[in-house]
Formats: C-alpha cells, structure tokens, sequence
C-alpha cells in the first residue's frame, strides 16, 4: 500500500510539473514582463527556445544597437518595405517619366510612355544561416541556470552574441546581393543540396553609360580638365534624357579615383575649377565624386570584390526608385509573414543540441535608368 502510495504522489507531481510547463508562454511577451516568463530549465533539460522569441530577439537587436555600416544598403537602398507574400512585383519600381503631349478636349487620354500594364514577378530565395548548439554548450548554460546574480545576465550575452552572429551574416549577405544588382544583373550563388552551386539571377535591364570613344580617358596623356567636366555634364544629359538624375551620387572605384587624384595635382592645379579634395572625395564645380574601394566575399569563387569596378565611375540617381523589398519568410513559426530577420532554435538528434535557423528574404530591385556606368580609364589586364 505504501508502494501505491509513493508512486501515485510522484505521478501526481510529475502531472503538475507537465501542467505548468505547458501552460508557460511560449510567445508574445510584454514589453514590461520578465524576459524569461517560461522555464529555461525544466525536467533538467536546457529549454532555449524563450531566449528566441520575438520579442526576446527585438531586445536583444536594440540592446546589439545599430548594425556595422553597409555603404550600398545605407545610401542606395534606404527605402525597404515589408511584402506580404512569396512574390515581389516589378512595379515596385518608380517609373521613369517625361513630358508628353496634349490631347484634343474630348480626345481619348494618351498612355504614358513605357507603361504596359503588365507587371513581372520575382521569386526571392531566402538567406538561411543556422548555428550548432553542441550538448556540451548547454550544459555549460545548465550551470548558469543553477541561480546566481549574474546567472540571467549570462544568458542574455549567450543569447545576445547568438544572434549577432546571424543578422551579420545576413547583412553581409544583403549588402553583396545589393552591390550585384547594381550592374544592372542581381546575380548570387545558391548552395545546392548535394553540394556545388547554381546561381539565382535576374537582369533588370542596361544600365545608362557613355561609350568609350565618347570622352577622354581620365589615363590619357592629353586629357584636359575641360575633358573631366564634360563627362560630368554628358553623363547629366544622359539621365535628362531618360528621366532621371534629381539625386545623384558619384562613386568612383580605386583605379579611377586615384587616377583622377593624380590628374588634380597635375593638370587641373593650373584650371579655374572650383576644387576640393578630401581623404575620400575630390569636389569638382560642386561634383562631388567619392571613393569606394570596399569590398564584399563571394562564398562561390572564395574571392573578394569591389562594389565598384577599380576602372569604373558608377553615378546613381537616389530618386529613381531603387528598393529593397523583404518577402514573406518559408517558416510556419514566423507566421509566413515578411521580415528583416527571424530565428528559431530547433531541436536536433545527432548530435543532440539544438540548431538556431535564422532566415531573411530580401530582394534588391534597381532601376536601370537611375545609373549610369563609364569606364574611365583601362580595365586592369
């Protein structure tokens, strides 16, 4: 009798504890609740999944603070809507648009120019990072959960740290897709399932350019001050032409800007130019034309890349509606709605440990008439 005793108080007890657990909110906590409303500790077993909710990583981003700088998404692609949907549509796009003509009083009206009324869709493929959480990594979070002062601060820098691994990855990501799609061509590596790669490509269309013959090489020994300043106003005129250019930004890559440097304390020291220069810029009659000499990795070819071409002057008008929209992410615990960054932990077997899977489905869109391309000097052979 005392054996049926004991063992039904601990399957009592064992119900209780089941009851409570599942009674824990799982989701949603309140911006003044403890972080930590459900165990983290339960039967003995490490349960993460409260330090990745969505409130917890909308903490842990503001505590991280602002992301490390991206100089193509910061300047090009501020405007970043959310799309409900797997699909981003092409008239996302600002429209290019000219002076037309009058109609007649009780004419028909006149389609605007290059307008369709058809519209293409583009499929974003998701950014997909996960991180290996080992059995031997949460037992050392085990000890932190024995209680302590600092036990629940510990945690959150564990947790903190996890997911500042994953949104750098995912903004590195970004920015490289972006700096692609800038040549007119979004072009990324996808990993496939058995190993190697495929490539996820959309052409946008030709980017504006002035063709060599045009102009005068920058690394030509007759070039003249004069001969800079016209390219600047050509390339202007290029843009007139097709709509465009009320905000532009002139990017040089290295070859370029060092040469046209070089070309400032040699032949325009003797012009009446309005200069100025500056560790990264040079300022032309008010044209101010900046280096960019960053760089992004490309995971298939394991090399490095310019944003810009070392040859190259890239000038891009910021009103020609550039965007970078986020599609709805693949995963039912994210509601299948659109967002910059979601994690979820998930358990694993072999090797036992939990897996963070961070996901991302951002679609750099550009306008191929807001960006003019010239190769100033020779390519490097």
């Amino acid at each position: 009798m005392k054996h049926i005793s004991t063992g039904f108080i601990w399957t009592f007890l064992l119900l209780l504890a089941v009851i409570g657990y599942s009674a824990a909110p799982a989701h949603a906590l309140s911006a003044g609740a403890p972080l930590h409303a459900a165990p983290l500790l339960v039967f003995g077993i490490v349960n993460i999944r409260n330090l990745f909710t969505r409130d917890a990583i909308i903490r842990w981003l503001q505590i991280l603070g602002p992301q490390f700088p991206t100089v193509v998404m910061d300047t090009v692609f501020t405007d970043r809507p959310q799309q409900p949907g797997p699909l981003i549509g092409s008239d996302i796009i600002r429209q290019s648009v000219k002076a037309m003509p009058l109609a007649r009083r009780g004419a028909r009206s006149i389609s605007v120019s290059g307008a369709t009324g058809q519209t293409e869709f583009y499929e974003p493929f998701p950014i997909h990072p996960n991180i290996a959480i080992t059995g031997a990594e949460l037992n050392n979070l085990r000890m932190f959960l024995q209680g302590g002062p600092n036990s629940e601060a510990l945690l959150n820098t564990w947790a903190q740290g996890k997911t500042d691994i994953l949104r750098r990855t995912i903004r590195n990501t970004t920015e490289a897709m972006c700096a692609t799609a800038l040549t007119g061509t979004l072009a990324w590596p996808v990993q496939l399932e058995g190993g190697g790669f495929d490539t996820y490509t959309i052409d946008y269309g030709t980017n504006l350019s002035i063709a060599a013959g045009n102009f005068v090489a920058w690394d030509d020994s007759k070039v003249k001050a004069g001969d800079v300043q016209e390219l600047l106003i050509n390339i202007n005129v290029e843009f007139q032409k097709n709509g465009t250019g009320q905000k532009k930004i002139y990017w040089a890559g290295k070859k370029a800007f060092i040469t046209l440097f070089n070309l400032f304390s040699k032949v325009f020291t003797t012009s009446k130019l309005i200069l100025e220069t500056g560790e990264n810029y040079i300022v032309i009659n008010g044209t101010r034309i900046e280096l960019r000499s960053e760089l992004y990795w490309n995971p298939q070819t394991k090399t490095f890349v310019p944003i810009v071409a070392e040859n190259q002057l890239k000038v891009i008008d910021l009103a020609a509606g550039h965007r970078l929209p986020y599609a709805s992410i693949d995963d039912l615990d994210g509601n299948l709605q659109p967002m910059p960054f979601f994690i979820k932990p998930k358990k694993t077997d072999d090797p036992s440990g939990y897996s963070l899977i961070a996901e991302s489905k951002p679609l750099p869109v550009i306008n191929p008439l807001g960006i003019c391309d010239v190769d100033v000097v020779a390519a490097a052979e």
